[in-house]
């Protein structure tokens, strides 16, 4: 069975993942820059709407990502405090699970650090996102994070998108079992979710199914000289989001 989970940035986006019936939704915000934690607002507003769509036998689940900055995955005390706090927030606000990475300076899961936010999340489910593609040994962290309790992980098997890194994917997926939850992720877009699907054998699929939306142009740029223009942004493209949702639908049958 396969799972659908979209990336959404805005309530609009939001309430197209639930008319369309996505499995999850993973709320970031900037993701642009490869996504942050989300604001309160958005997080309440996102819970809200999942409530008003669920009905009996069908729910959406909100994943919130907890990330307290773009860069890499080693983290600061200030870093790790922002990241608990985004914890325990996205948990008073009733989403269903978090989603986050703490790696060590050498390319490995920071077990101490993670171990601290999945007590913290408490019920919720926790997926070890991307930064898992970073690490060194990917045997050795999923292990360790199988052992912490995590229940998915958020990959593209190491390579710039999920069908380069298809057969480290496939190879992961077998390792996983029902053990650990494999989201393939990484460049996924409804033209390819079914072939990622087929290579992989991945129980879910992760994508932002993103197209850029125009607005306004600023008269006065609020980034340094020579950043990219902000009268863009990225949010869900409903026709390619509907696509995806249902290569995932049918794989399930």
């Amino acid at each position: 069975m396969a799972l659908s989970e979209l990336l959404c940035t805005d309530l609009a986006s939001v309430e197209a993942a639930l008319a369309l019936g996505a499995d999850r939704i993973e709320l970031c915000a900037a993701l642009e820059v490869g996504g942050v934690t989300p604001g309160p607002g958005l997080l309440a507003a996102a819970v809200g709407a999942r409530d008003a769509a669920t009905s009996e036998g069908s729910r959406t689940e909100v994943v919130v990502l907890v990330r307290p900055r773009r860069g890499d995955f080693v983290y600061d005390a200030g870093d790790l405090a922002a990241l608990r706090a985004d914890v325990e927030a996205a948990a008073r606000a009733g989403a269903d699970g978090v989603a986050l990475g703490v790696l060590t300076s050498d390319s490995a899961v920071d077990v101490a650090r993670t171990g601290e936010l999945v007590e913290a999340a408490g019920p919720m489910a926790v997926t070890f996102h991307r930064a898992f593609d970073h690490v060194a040994d990917p045997r050795a962290a999923a292990e360790a994070l199988e052992g912490l309790g995590v229940r998915r992980l958020l990959t593209s098997g190491g390579a710039p998108s999920a069908w380069e890194g298809r057969r480290a994917l496939r190879d992961l997926v077998a390792w996983a079992g029902d053990r650990l939850e494999v989201v393939a992720a990484g460049g996924i877009t409804g033209a390819n979710a079914s072939d990622v699907l087929d290579a992989t054998g991945a129980p879910a699929i992760h994508g932002s199914c993103a197209r850029v939306l125009q607005g306004r142009a600023a008269p006065v740029a609020l980034g340094k000289p020579g950043a990219p223009a902000e009268s863009g942004r990225l949010t869900l493209d409903a026709d390619d989001a509907a696509r995806f949702v249902a290569a995932a639908a049918a794989r399930a049958s």
